[in-house]
């Protein structure tokens, strides 16, 4: 089975909502990185910090920033991994990925998770870093997609 991605626009961009979102997904859980730069892929960042929960208190607050945060899930149910995008234009994006993700349920459960109204499901590329950007793709997906709050399965 080919590895899916699902990815949802949540609904703020707390550091409550990402955990509740990572709690759900990724009880236990393992980081990909062992340092998060700040900015993110710049020569001198301003700060490292040493983990996501730092990095993502930070990004609540500096909503002008993007970044990108991933996590190995630990345990045999669920996805592979999860994953926080932080848009540039102050939103946040949440995604499931790996051959373990039925996308057709779990695009509808994240939604209702992280109260978003636009997601789509894609395989092997990351979600856009705008909220515009965004809301097209998932209101253009071919495959399933939530939009304005709604389950389309097809296009």
């Amino acid at each position: 089975m080919d590895a899916v991605e699902v990815y949802v626009l949540c609904t703020s961009r707390s550091k409550m909502l990402a955990d509740e979102f990572l709690n759900r997904y990724a009880a236990q859980r393992k980081p990909i990185a062992s340092e998060y730069p700040y900015p993110e892929f710049v020569d001198e960042p301003e700060i490292t910090y040493s983990t996501p929960d730092e990095v993502m208190t930070r990004l609540e607050q500096d909503s002008g920033q993007s970044y990108s945060i991933y996590w190995d899930c630990i345990g045999a149910n669920g996805p592979e991994q999860v994953m926080l995008f932080y848009t540039r234009d102050g939103h946040m994006i949440a995604g499931l990925g790996g051959p373990r993700v039925s996308f057709d349920s779990a695009l509808s459960d994240l939604s209702e998770i992280v109260k978003g109204d636009y997601g789509y499901v894609t395989s092997g590329s990351c979600p856009p870093e705008t909220y515009e950007e965004f809301v097209s793709l998932s209101r253009n997906s071919t495959l399933p997609s939530v939009v304005n709050g709604k389950l389309r399965v097809d296009s």
